[in-house]
Formats: C-alpha cells, sequence, structure tokens
C-alpha cells in the first residue's frame, strides 16, 4: 500500500517537473538570443530545415555541418554559449 503512494508522489513529482522544464523551455525558445539564433541558421545555411529532416530520417551529416560552421563563427558560438548559460540558469542541465 505504501509503494502505491511513493509511485503517486512521485508521478505527481514528476509531472511538475515536466510542467516547470516545458515553460523554461519555452521561455528560453522565444528569448532574443533563440530568435538570434535562428536568423543565424538561417543566413548560414537556407537548408536547415532539410538538414533536420535527413537527421530525422537517420543521417545527421548535413545537421552536424550546420552546427559545426554555427559554433565556429565568432556570434554562432557567442549566440550558443548564452543560451546554455540560460538553461543551466533556470534548472535544464
Amino acid at each position: 500500500m505504501e509503494s502505491k503512494e511513493n509511485s503517486r508522489r512521485s508521478a505527481g513529482t514528476a509531472a511538475a517537473e515536466l510542467a516547470k522544464n516545458r515553460e523554461a523551455v519555452t521561455r528560453l525558445a522565444q528569448s532574443d538570443d533563440a530568435k538570434k539564433l535562428r536568423e543565424l541558421l538561417q543566413q548560414q545555411s537556407g537548408g536547415v530545415r532539410q538538414a533536420a529532416q535527413q537527421a530525422a530520417a537517420g543521417d545527421p551529416s548535413a545537421l552536424m555541418a550546420i552546427m559545426d560552421q554555427l559554433i565556429h563563427s565568432k556570434e554562432g558560438a557567442e549566440l550558443v554559449d548564452r543560451i546554455g548559460a540560460q538553461a543551466k540558469q533556470a534548472g535544464l542541465e
């Protein structure tokens, strides 16, 4: 009987944590840095959507090449670092 109660508490805690994380991810995705990152990705390569589709189908090479370009540019690396810091601050690790 006690294990069922613990399971319920765990499920409730997990649901609350998921809702909290969802809110944090939404705020992060709507941040100015995330918007700048999307713009930069679109400028660097118009094929981001196609690369993402290829990655979903099992071939991540095009998406990895785009990400490599991004993190090796000064602006892209700075954006990625700032977004990572914001995610960590929000408890998303």
